[in-house]
């Protein structure tokens, strides 16, 4: 909704009457504005009745406002504010009088004299000026609407102070060269760097829409599991590369040197049977590459078939999928504020992911199926054993002298039984490790430590006599078990070390990696050259208008940044909201070919269509800024999105100018000879405080931006850039004088005068002449008329009537 001007200074009553029926009368289209503010003359009020009638039977005006300018007439030595019966109280329209458009600096309390406001220039017709733009904003115009209700007549003389920030000028300039700069190729509306733009989720099956979003899954959605020689031999090089792991991790376990598969079995069975069917695999892909390569239609889709890969041209509905995935792309680069650089980058991948090509080459060696990878499971490494001089020497010498340590004969067997177990069990692992005949030397080089420990546990015994303190069976039960137990856990230790470095060096995981990587290049060369159909040309052609169409508005950015002088001091607050602007500038000037692809038909190159209209909307937006600033939003823009762009000294204003107290000094439309008219006594004036929205997130730093004036008298506008104090001064009793015929007698028209309308509706809102209610029809009671008899309008004043009507 918005309020419609009509301005009738100087119409004729024919005049004014077309003036009203061109916009609102039969046969005229609705428009969204069911408010006016009728500007009028006070001296052409009486005549324009007609043209009043017309608006209010119109059924087209919910409430309007009259702005009467001039001086009052003058009747018989008296001064009144004349009006006709249509702008009386009672019938939701408010009579504000204008007595000086520019108007005076004057105060309500105390009465001081009035002056000429600084910076207003006489004769300017600022005050007027002003007074309408604030009438202009729907919120303001309903406050009044309102408060003029409860003044006496619905009537009053308008008093205003107001702030607005800076237009156009260095601050808005520097934002825009700033935001443009970062727009077109550094950064768009949210801060930060450039980035690729989000992909969507994974389609179900949509190969297309898949490619334009860019998403990936794990495993490639082309190939279909277990069918097909493809997927045959993918399943088989899996199972046997799982199998080889399965048999490496029971080896390397705590209990490997007890499993039933040793390492060399695995190493001439599991081990190599992975490396065959990985090589297999291979093989196959290689020979379905160049099998396909020339294959084109139908042949190529039965190919396809056979080897278990989806090759059916995407259907109608796909299609659509893929381009409504284009324009979420499109839509979701520009509104996230991603560089529109960076976005024309995105969207030439999409073109080069989606265009078929037809060069298909024979997959690579690497790093898919690396050539050491197949060595290492076709002719994997020999299990590692410790050499004839290694650290587990040290434990094949010590273990035997402890038993040797009884002496004697006693002492002498136990070490040579520990020795012999010693030596069997490191020759026992060997040729489970190597098969027969593996690790002789590391056997006899543990063998001579061993019964080298024998001899040198025996002398010690011999020498420290230690069979005299404990008896050599005591001895020998406590140490044989301790040699078990520190052997067998050495021993077991030192296998599953062993065994962990040996899977280490063949790294089956390399091999799973390899299979998921050849199975990943055959999901991405089905998705590049594969998959079929003419549409799939035509979602690549569009993803490049799209992209020319991006570069376009990018290009037109650069321009208009460099036609601006740098970046110089500017508020964030500012660059934030001209971000924003230039987002849904953006996307304005891509409509085209948003409509495009959302409808399916050939988008062709909008590159030079799509500019001009960036240009132009940037000429406007630019012109937009000098004139009414950051704070109203463009016409491309949401009218709805927060807009914060006062801060530092605008925002300081403009809490000065709402804080004003309704009776200080400000400026009062009204010539200095008619403040005698204005009510200095009886009701009080009404004040409409009103801001721009985004102002009230300043205001809320300093507590409830409602309440944070006393009178809660603050209402919020969604357009328009002024913050102001609007002051609705009564008139006295009496100075306004409402008639529906200007033949009634002027003292009251309590007498039937002829041409006065017939008692019924009309009595119930005419006003008599001296200001005083109409007398009510009979019947009814007076409290029922309408609103300003004498206990509303300040029946007490500090002198005569006659006085001040003169």
């Amino acid at each position: 909704m918005s309020v419609r001007l009509f301005d009738l200074r100087g119409s004729s009553p024919a005049e004014a009457l077309g003036t009203v029926l061109g916009e609102l009368g039969e046969g005229t289209p609705l428009t969204g504005a069911d408010r006016v503010v009728l500007l009028d003359g006070t001296r052409s009020l009486s005549g324009h009745t007609a043209a009043y009638e017309a608006v209010f039977t119109s059924g087209r005006v919910r409430s309007a406002v009259c702005v009467a300018v001039g001086p009052p007439t003058t009747d018989a030595g008296r001064r009144f504010l004349d009006r006709p019966g249509q702008l009386g109280p009672g019938r939701g329209v408010a009579t504000l009088w204008v007595g000086d458009t520019t108007g005076v600096d004057w105060g309500v309390r105390p009465p001081g004299p009035p002056r000429p406001r600084a910076g207003v220039p006489a004769g300017s017709g600022a005050g007027l000026e002003r007074l309408l733009a604030a009438l202009g904003q729907v919120e303001v115009f309903d406050r009044v609407v309102e408060l003029s209700g409860r003044l006496p007549e619905a009537a009053a003389s308008p008093g205003l102070c107001w702030s607005e920030p800076a237009r156009g000028g260095g601050a808005a300039d520097s934002a825009l060269a700033a935001a443009l700069r970062r727009y077109a190729s550094g950064g768009g509306a949210s801060a930060g760097g450039t980035g690729p733009a989000p992909a969507a989720a994974p389609s179900r099956g949509n190969l297309l829409a898949d490619l334009v979003a860019g998403a990936r899954t794990a495993r490639p959605a082309d190939v279909r599991r277990g069918e097909g020689g493809l997927g045959t031999r993918e399943r088989h090089a899996r199972d046997a590369v799982a199998a080889a792991e399965e048999a490496l991790a029971s080896l390397s376990g705590v209990g490997g040197a007890f499993s039933r598969a040793t390492p060399e079995r695995v190493r001439r069975e599991e081990l190599r049977t992975a490396g065959e069917a990985l090589d297999a695999y291979r093989a196959h892909v290689d020979g379905l590459f160049r099998e396909l390569a020339p294959l084109t239609g139908n042949r190529l889709a039965a190919a396809l078939d056979r080897a278990g890969v989806r090759g059916a041209p995407p259907t109608r509905e796909e299609v659509d999928e893929a381009l409504g995935a284009l324009v979420r792309l499109l839509d979701e680069g520009v509104r996230g504020g991603a560089s529109l650089d960076g976005l024309a980058r995105d969207l030439e991948e999409v073109s080069r992911r989606v265009a078929p090509r037809d060069d298909a080459a024979p997959p690579p060696t690497g790093p898919e199926t690396p050539d050491d990878v197949l060595r290492s499971l076709a002719d994997p490494p020999p299990f590692p054993l410790p050499g004839p001089l290694s650290p587990l020497l040290l434990p094949a010498f010590l273990l035997p002298v402890l038993p040797a340590l009884a002496g004697g004969l006693a002492g002498l067997a136990g070490g040579i039984a520990a020795a012999l177990a010693w030596v069997l069990a490191v020759a026992a692992g060997a040729q489970r490790a190597r098969g027969p005949g593996g690790g002789l030397p590391t056997a006899a080089a543990h063998a001579v430590a061993a019964f080298s420990g024998v001899l040198a546990g025996a002398g010690a015994g011999g020498a420290l006599r230690i069979g005299l303190v404990v008896p050599p069976p005591v001895w020998l039960s406590l140490a044989v078990p301790a040699c078990a137990v520190a052997g067998g856990g050495v021993l077991l230790y030192t296998w599953s070390r062993l065994a962990r470095r040996w899977r280490d060096r063949i790294a089956p995981e390399r091999a799973d990696a390899s299979v998921t990587a050849l199975a990943a290049l055959v999901d991405r060369r089905a998705r590049e050259s594969w998959y079929p159909g003419a549409a799939r040309s035509g979602v690549a052609d569009a993803a490049r208008s799209a992209q020319g169409a991006v570069r376009a508005v990018a290009d037109a950015f650069a321009g208009a940044a460099a036609a601006l002088p740098p970046p110089s001091s500017h508020p964030e607050e500012l660059e934030a909201v001209v971000r924003s602007d230039l987002s849904a500038l953006a996307r304005a000037a891509l409509e085209p070919v948003r409509a495009g692809l959302r409808s399916g038909a050939p988008v062709g190159d909008l590159s030079r269509r799509v500019r001009g209209t960036a240009t132009d909307l940037l000429e406007g937006y630019r012109d937009h800024l000098a004139r009414v600033g950051a704070h109203v939003p463009p016409r491309f823009a949401d009218p709805d999105t927060p807009r914060r762009v006062q801060g530092g000294p605008d925002l300081d204003r403009a809490l000065d100018t709402l804080r004003v107290d309704p009776d200080d000094r400000m400026l009062q439309l009204c010539d200095p000879g008619h403040l005698s008219l204005l009510g200095e006594s009886g009701p009080p004036v009404r004040v409409v405080r009103f801001a721009p929205y985004s102002l009230r997130a300043g205001v809320a730093a300093y507590g409830d931006p409602d309440s944070a004036f006393p009178d809660r008298s603050a209402v919020w506008t969604r357009a328009g850039t002024l913050t102001g104090v609007l002051r609705l001064v009564p008139l006295r009793r009496g100075v306004v004088r409402t008639r529906w015929s200007w033949t009634e007698p002027p003292d009251g028209g309590h007498e039937d005068a002829s041409g006065r309308p017939a008692p019924g509706l009309e009595d119930a809102f005419a006003a008599g002449a001296a200001g005083g209610p109409a007398e009510a029809p009979s019947g009814e009671d007076p409290a029922d008329g309408p609103r300003g008899g004498a206990e509303d309008r300040g029946a007490g004043t500090d002198r005569p009537e006659e006085d001040y009507l003169r």
